[in-house]
């Protein structure tokens, strides 16, 4: 399955005045409106020109300092024009971006700045403290331009001056590891979301991402070359449904970039808030599967004006597929595809030996084209196994996802989750994610996760974790339901209720932890 050009080998490095090319929207937005507002938080407005004269400056400190043409610069920010200005002027001065979450430990930063061979650090003076510099210089405003205690070792294994960002991600070996994304794969991303979006010049998107999170570059770089503005939020309010609620409302915000999971949240909250006009257009997902329950679709029955788009990709591509739903919220699915590949990029639903299956048969989903990037960063075995040549054409990379699909009677892609969701309980094959669609269907719920615990044929069962609204959700009700709707061994051996679920600094659902949450638990009753 093809989107609507062949990959481009070439290197897409500068445009003509010096910039990357994903900053040009950008660019061209500051000059045909100077005055316009960017970001905008409590106390911290910035506008275009102001912005751009912010980043040219954090340009300038990153070039003096050493760390350009292809220089490891850390970024360890909370959101605000600042983290804006730093992403901007890091990539304006050829630097290679690395997001350091502020709320990471210690231990794990300084595995990341090692690892990456991170040159320079950009942070505020009392966060920065927590991970020890051999020397801070003054920066722009409340920034400070830090170099690292010791001497980092050279990155190994990965191309300087073409590279964007290198994004950290779990690894199953239980140590981060680094993805790369170059120039070339942002500008495809970025061009393409402007070109589809929903949303446009004067509009105004919520930064919901972290640092850490790859969405950060998108939602940045799509509104800020559109013209739009930048709407920071808190870490309290974007971890508090209520507080998000009445803060999209509170500043007008039109646009969305939310996992799954959070969508979920917002959208059981705003069943019992008061009803009144929000400005939304559209909200878009990515990083879980789709699951479409009533809360969804009465949030979306209140907000009659707005898109919701379903986005598929992972960490190593960004986003791969998209599928925006029809305004007919009663006709959603419970489990909506993936839909089609973006500009310059392809899906093939591979078997085991890598050849691409016909359409309706299962297999492993393989990306390819534009949004594939080089590699892992140091991990050259991984890279070989997971970054392979395109079956169709071998001089194109392709990545192995590890997710299932398959391509439906109307042509869309469908995921059908991870090979490690799909588990066997007493001989049989269970999807994970049709269990956990319905429950979420129940009227009080506002997420649930269901794993897998135990060994042996025998020993196996299935366990199910719900978010719930207080007094309203009965696991015993819930089961009977689940029996009355799936079979036997499809209905979980227990049903927790739980004040909420693990999740990633993302704010994707955390798997890893619930599968220990559940090894725990089945302990205990064994």
């Amino acid at each position: 399955m093809t989107g609507d050009r062949r990959h481009r080998m070439t290197g897409h490095r500068r445009t003509d005045d010096g910039l990357p090319p994903a900053l040009r929207a950008v660019a061209e937005r500051v000059r045909a409106a100077p005055d316009a507002p960017a970001v905008s938080a409590p106390g911290d407005a910035v506008t275009y020109q102001e912005l751009w004269d912010r980043s040219s400056r954090v340009a300038q400190r990153v070039v003096h300092l050493g760390a350009g043409s292809g220089g490891r610069v850390g970024l360890h920010l909370e959101r605000s024009s600042d983290l804006i200005a730093a992403i901007l002027g890091v990539m304006r001065a050829g630097g290679v971006a690395v997001p350091l979450d502020v709320s990471y430990p210690r231990d794990r930063l300084r595995f990341m700045c090692d690892d990456a061979g991170v040159e320079l650090v950009i942070g505020h003076a009392e966060p920065l403290d927590r991970l020890g510099y051999r020397r801070a210089v003054a920066g722009d405003g409340s920034m400070i331009f830090a170099a690292l205690s010791g001497e980092s070792p050279p990155p190994a294994g990965a191309p300087g001056d073409d590279l964007a960002y290198i994004v950290y991600t779990s690894g199953s070996t239980g140590r981060p590891k680094g993805v790369l994304y170059e120039h070339h794969n942002l500008a495809n991303l970025i061009a393409w979301q402007i070109a589809t979006s929903g949303c446009g010049h004067g509009d105004r998107t919520l930064q919901f991402s972290p640092a850490s999170f790859d969405v950060i570059f998108q939602e940045t770089l799509t509104t800020l070359g559109e013209g739009g503005t930048l709407v920071c939020c808190t870490e309290d309010e974007r971890l508090d449904p209520q507080a998000l609620w009445d803060l999209i409302a509170r500043e007008r915000v039109n646009r969305l970039f939310l996992p799954f999971v959070m969508l979920q949240s917002l959208a059981l909250f705003a069943q019992d808030a008061s009803p009144g006009a929000h400005p939304l257009l559209e909200i878009l997902t990515t990083g879980e599967q789709m699951q479409i329950g009533d809360q969804i679709r009465a949030l979306f029955d209140r907000l009659p004006g707005c898109r919701l788009v379903n986005q598929w990709g992972t960490t190593e591509t960004h986003v791969a597929t998209w599928h925006p739903l029809l305004a007919d919220v009663s006709s959603w699915p419970a489990l909506p595809p993936i839909g089609t590949p973006i500009s310059g990029t392809r899906v093939h639903v591979c078997d085991e030996d890598g050849h691409p299956v016909p359409d309706g048969e299962v297999g492993e989903l393989w990306i390819a084209g534009d949004c594939v990037g080089p590699g892992y960063l140091n991990l050259p075995d991984l890279t070989a196994r997971a970054y392979v040549p395109d079956p169709v054409d071998p001089a194109v990379r392709a990545y192995r996802t590890g997710d299932l699909g398959r391509v439906g009677a109307d042509g869309r892609l469908e995921c059908l989750g991870r090979e490690d969701t799909q588990v066997k309980v007493r001989g049989f094959r269970v999807e994970l994610g049709e269990i956990e669609a319905l429950i979420k269907s129940m009227p009080a719920v506002a997420e649930a996760v269901v794993t897998v615990a135990g060994h042996g044929a025998e020993g196996r069962r299935l366990l199910a974790y719900v978010v719930a609204r207080p007094g309203q959700f009965d696991p015993a009700e819930a089961a009977a339901l689940l029996r009355g709707r799936l079979p036997e061994h499809m209905v979980p051996a227990g049903i927790e209720l739980v004040p909420s679920l693990p999740r990633t600094p993302s704010g994707k659902l955390d798997r890893r932890a619930v599968s220990a949450l559940a090894t725990s638990t089945y302990s205990h009753r064994s």
